[in-house]
């Protein structure tokens, strides 16, 4: 007779959890109660050291081996901000970034040496590369995340990531099917809804999924409803028409698919913990990912319990699903070893970045420099992180500055640099803020970090603009190199 620490064990292979916030300083009774197949870590459960990062992440592996199994363990690597790694090592420009500044074979080059340092941290599985088409200028949530607004510049550099992260032995995940682009909600908050038929979804959304799934070990399925493709307002995390009809019957996928979080409210608003892990599974995820508070797995975990005693899931998916998951952990590389120091790395990063910015209207920056000579520099934005990190590099400079929101400079008359660092579109009272700052009397400058599509008419009322679709140090550096290299230009 079963027991229930057998079933648990059982549902334990088609779990991916995040430890406790705390989990350094616990034993391993989280990790034996839950037996998950995967542990996905963010930047809060690693220390603030390498070896001593690895040392964790070996612990990870090591509780996994004395159950005799091997453990997948992930996080989301995409580059520029979507990082869990940056405070250890260089981490490359965004997705969109890279795609700015070098064609697709160096983006596998430049992949293929970011993986192996993540693979010689213990890591073996990156959720990456994104594969949206970011064709919507408000999309909340993808923006530099995606290589591109184009179907087939997509196609092509995230080709080239995913071959990198494979030269370097780490398991990729193509996300976020069927294509979170051209979506104008945020599916952490909500559930957004991908209107397209299938004549759009092939002709843009599908085209670097169909072209990069046959060597995909994993793909990522999105939380958002795709009415035209059936199954109605269900997510397509939980629609059979999508997870199992489209992905794998009409694009013969083959390997593991994983859930965006669960407990995200594009799904777990809509149904509840348990009820959304069973109807995932049922219609053909074979991964459910849990990031947050182990209680939600537990919700999960008896949710699927109660399912199958019901007939509502049956074991031979569920088996089905566990194999899938099971075939990829056994896949896994052990780790890499030692690389060339982090320095090298740098170098190369900061030089793709100088490829990347988009600086235009050379003589509006001259101008905009002349004019603010001798005086303090202000910099006007939401971001205050970002805000003090430029502010910082400019007064290492000699620069002068203060900090301080638009709504706040618009009858000043000292130059002011405005600084977009959001992921979000401008809403319409920042916007207006920015028309604002930009009619005033004073010297005025844009420097839009992350948001490269979004409010061209607010930019465009900027004398002197850039735009570089990432924010990491590296970056800012450039940023703050560039704009100064204007000023003393002849």
């Amino acid at each position: 007779m079963s027991t229930a620490a057998d079933r648990d064990a059982s549902l334990g292979r088609v779990l991916m959890v995040a430890p406790p916030d705390d989990w350094l300083q616990q034993g391993s009774e989280w990790f034996d109660a839950f037996r998950p197949a995967g542990v996905i870590l963010f930047r809060r459960h690693l220390p603030d050291r390498l070896e001593a990062a690895r040392a964790a992440i070996a612990r990870l592996h090591a509780w996994a081996a004395a159950q005799g199994r091997k453990l997948l363990v992930a996080a989301d690597e995409e580059g520029g901000f979507v990082s869990q790694v940056r405070h250890l090592f260089p981490v490359p420009p965004s997705a969109r970034a890279l795609a700015w500044a070098a064609p697709p074979a160096e983006v596998r080059r430049v992949t293929a040496r970011y993986a192996a340092r993540l693979r010689a941290l213990g890591l073996g599985w990156s959720f990456a590369p994104v594969c949206d088409v970011n064709d919507n200028p408000r999309n909340p949530v993808i923006g530099v995340r995606a290589f591109g607004t184009a179907p087939e510049q997509v196609r092509e550099h995230a080709a080239a990531a995913q071959a990198g992260l494979h030269d370097a032995g780490l398991h990729s995940c193509l996300k976020h099917f069927p294509g979170h682009g051209d979506t104008d909600l945020d599916s952490h908050l909500t559930l957004p809804v991908l209107a397209h038929g299938r004549e759009r979804l092939d002709r843009v959304e599908l085209v670097p999924f169909r072209a990069l799934l046959a060597g995909a070990p994993a793909v990522m399925v999105a939380h958002l409803a795709c009415p035209e493709l059936g199954d109605g307002e269900l997510p397509a995390t939980l629609s059979p028409r999508v997870s199992t009809e489209l992905l794998r019957r009409e694009l013969g996928f083959s390997g593991v698919a994983v859930t965006d979080a669960m407990e995200m409210e594009g799904v777990a608003g809509v149904f509840g913990v348990g009820e959304a892990a069973w109807r995932a599974l049922a219609a053909g995820c074979d991964l459910l990912l849990y990031c947050f508070a182990l209680s939600r797995v537990e919700e999960a975990r008896d949710g699927l319990a109660a399912a199958l005693a019901a007939g509502r899931l049956s074991a031979a998916r569920l088996e089905e699903a566990a194999a899938r998951v099971e075939r990829l952990a056994a896949m896994a590389r052990p780790p890499a070893p030692e690389l060339p120091p982090p320095a090298e790395d740098a170098r190369w990063y900061k030089a793709l970045c100088g490829q990347a910015l988009r600086l235009e209207a050379p003589s509006a920056w001259k101008r905009f420099w002349q004019a603010g000579e001798g005086q303090t520099l202000r910099l006007a934005g939401w971001n205050e992180e970002v805000l003090l990190a430029l502010s910082q590099r400019f007064e290492g400079l000699g620069i002068p500055t203060q900090c301080a929101a638009p709504e706040l400079l618009a009858d000043y008359t000292a130059p002011t640099l405005a600084v977009l660092a959001e992921r979000r579109p401008l809403g319409a009272s920042a916007s207006a803020a920015l028309r604002r700052l930009a009619g005033g009397s004073g010297p005025v400058a844009l420097a839009n970090l992350l948001t490269p599509e979004v409010d061209a008419p607010v930019a465009a009322a900027f004398p002197a603009r850039l735009q570089s679709a990432d924010r990491s140090d590296l970056m800012l550096d450039t940023v703050v190199e560039r704009c100064l290299a204007l000023r003393h230009s002849s």
